[in-house]
Formats: structure tokens, C-alpha cells, sequence
């Protein structure tokens, strides 16, 4: 886990050190490049904190879910937004499918948003070059179902039931150097079900992942 921390410290410490040489003024191209470099690695070790952070706070007996009203659409649509800076970045397509009728649930605003931007998160982190990531809503027996789909490495089949667990991460070898600690999808699960809810998921190799979530809407 510590090696999870050094790396993007060390690596924003050298970037930092190049801005700081009197020669590297010269070259605007330098100076954009260790700029980058730094926003980038900030941005992982931000990531990676608000995942140790979390899963803190969901081990802790205290923890209750802050329950209102959520319009589920909208907060898809305000994650969609926020993470639209890095979709662009890797060219990536976001297609939205929201069919569902009844979109409103009782649940935590924050943990929900959170568990969206997580699996979007690792939508982009395990496609191609250009990834397709395909977000549907519908209604099935008073439930809202929501589909995060990708057009990813897809998970082996005898990895897919370990993938929920704490620290866990798919193996994938030196081709997708995915980093993290494997904590975001067991903060994924523990909150669906926090809010009496369940989360599925189908993968094909090359092909790519779906994840299911199922939540009850009847306790408006």
C-alpha cells in the first residue's frame, strides 16, 4: 500500500525539481509537460486517499447514511459532468441510456455520487484507447436498475467473484498498468447495500464489463 503513496510523491517531487531549473523556462513545452505530470499524479494521490478515507469511515460502527430524496438522473448527470475533463483527455464516449420512470430513491446523496463516479472511474481505467462507456437506467418490479457498461479488458470469469473484496485487484499482467489499492469496488458494494440494494456484474474478455446496480424504490 505504501509503495501506492511514494510512487506519485516521488514522481510530483522530480516534476517539481525540473519546474525549478532556471534551464527549464526555456522550453514552454518542458514546462506544460512536468505541469501535467504534476496535475495528473495529484489527482491519482487524491483518488487514492478519498478510497483509504472512505472505507475508514464505512469500518467505523458510527457511520449512518445521511437518507433524503435523490433524483438519480441528475446525479448521474452531475458525475457525467465532473469526470468529463479526463473522458476527453483519453477521447472517450459517454452514452447515455436513461430510461427509467421513477428515478427518485431515499438514500445518501454523497456515498451514491461516490459509487457512480467509482465505477465510471473504473470503467476508464480498464478500456482501450478509446473507450466507450455506455451509463442506462429502467424500472423492473419497483426497483431502479442502473448499468455502467464499458467496452474494457473485461474480468476472467474466476476472478469475478473476488473482485468485491477488500484490496483485491485483477491480475492483468504488464499491458494495463492500473494502479490503486483494489478499495473501490468493496466501497461500491458496502454502500449498495448499506442501501438495501445489490450490485451485479457480467464481463467478457475483450469484450468488456457490465455493472448492475439494483436499488428499491418503493419506500418513497
Amino acid at each position: 500500500m505504501t509503495h501506492e503513496f511514494k510512487t506519485p510523491i516521488a514522481t510530483i517531487t522530480v516534476s517539481s525539481d525540473q519546474l525549478l531549473k532556471e534551464s527549464t523556462f526555456q522550453h514552454p513545452e518542458k514546462v506544460q509537460r512536468y505541469a501535467q505530470i504534476i496535475k495528473d499524479e495529484s489527482r491519482r494521490l487524491k483518488s487514492q486517499v478519498d478510497q483509504i478515507l472512505n472505507i475508514a469511515l464505512l469500518d467505523s460502527t458510527r457511520t449512518k447514511l445521511k437518507k433524503n430524496k435523490i433524483t438519480f438522473h441528475e446525479l448521474i448527470l452531475n458525475v457525467v459532468e465532473k469526470v468529463q475533463v479526463r473522458t476527453n483527455e483519453k477521447a472517450c464516449q459517454i452514452i447515455l441510456a436513461l430510461d427509467a420512470k421513477q428515478d427518485t430513491i431515499v438514500g445518501d446523496k454523497d456515498h451514491l455520487t461516490n459509487v457512480i463516479f467509482n465505477l465510471i472511474d473504473n470503467a476508464l481505467k480498464y478500456s482501450s484507447t478509446k473507450p466507450i462507456i455506455t451509463i442506462r437506467t429502467f424500472n423492473k418490479n419497483q426497483s431502479l436498475i442502473i448499468e455502467i457498461e464499458d467496452n474494457g479488458i473485461g474480468i476472467p470469469k474466476e476472478y469475478q467473484k473476488m473482485i468485491f473484496e477488500k484490496f483485491y485487484r485483477v491480475p492483468t499482467g504488464n499491458i494495463h498498468n492500473i494502479k490503486g489499492f483494489g478499495l473501490g469496488l468493496s466501497y461500491v458494494k458496502k454502500i449498495v447495500r448499506m442501501h438495501g440494494g445489490r450490485i451485479e456484474l457480467s464481463s467478457s474478455l475483450g469484450i468488456g464489463t457490465i455493472f448492475r446496480i439494483i436499488l428499491q424504490i418503493n419506500d418513497l
